[in-house]
């Protein structure tokens, strides 16, 4: 089992379905071979972040999250390295099949999560660049059936994963602050950290029917927007003092949100 929750694949599923998504926002959904190859490579660079994400954070690990695979012992480094290699060149030699810009985009995503590891994770850029790469998820699929509105859910996934990062860290203050992390909560306290999430969510509950009101999603998305979205942002807004809640409420306003892209 190590080896499968090492990858997350629940997160690589969700990165699938944000490539799928970005094919098919604003247009009619459509399957065909290469948007189901284009969620695959989605789905194993996403297993790529995260695999190279655990080798590097193993100490912070040991205090923040010891049941994961290679803290608990279930995985060996050496094996994870040996997967996240695999990995690298199993994205690389099948976003080849998809065509020039989306084979380039996922070596910039690769490098993207790689620096991530190596020196972004300590910094207070951690959660804009965890941010960014969840947008290029759209952008990937965007490519794929040269949709220029799948610029509009990537603009979203900035406003929604900035301060589900920022709550992230919020969590892990303390394995953090041990292993030298500089993260925004560690430099300008929980308090302020929490307050720049809030305004993310505020932006996100301002401009979320934006879409709708100036003709590029139909009546599906804003109802979808209005009756899911919308509450769970305000409930979010209100328990946000409440980390493990509103990290979790996050991650279904996230879903919710890609439901209301797709419909749309």
């Amino acid at each position: 089992m190590g080896y499968i929750s090492i990858i997350r694949p629940i997160n690589c599923f969700i990165t699938l379905i944000s490539v799928l998504c970005g094919a098919w926002v604003g247009k009619e959904i459509i399957l065909n071979g290469k948007i189901i190859l284009a969620g695959i490579v989605g789905f194993i660079v996403c297993a790529y972040g995260n695999v190279i994400n655990d080798i590097m954070d193993i100490e912070i690990d040991r205090i923040n999250n010891p049941k994961r695979p290679l803290v608990s012992g279930k995985v060996k480094k050496s094996s994870a390295l040996h997967i996240a290699i695999l990995l690298i060149i199993g994205s690389l030699v099948l976003s080849f099949f998809l065509g020039l810009k989306p084979l380039l985009l996922v070596v910039v995503t690769i490098f993207l999560l790689s620096f991530y590891s190596l020196y972004f994770k300590k910094t207070p850029l951690a959660n804009f660049v965890v941010a960014i790469i969840a947008g290029l998820s759209f952008v990937f699929g965007g490519f794929i059936t040269d949709n220029v509105i799948s610029l509009v859910p990537a603009f979203f996934a900035l406003l929604i994963h900035t301060p589900r990062e920022i709550i992230k860290d919020i969590i892990d203050i303390k394995g953090d602050r041990l292993s030298g992390v500089s993260s925004l909560p560690i430099i300008y306290g929980e308090k302020k950290a929490r307050q720049i999430a809030l305004v993310f969510l505020l932006i996100l509950l301002i401009l979320s029917t934006v879409p709708y009101a100036i003709g590029i999603l139909n009546l599906r998305y804003l109802l979808t927007i209005l009756l899911i979205a919308i509450p769970l942002i305000i409930f979010t807004i209100a328990k946000l003092s409440n980390n493990r809640l509103a990290n979790n409420l996050l991650k279904i306003i996230m879903l919710a949100g890609l439901a209301g892209f797709i419909l749309g």
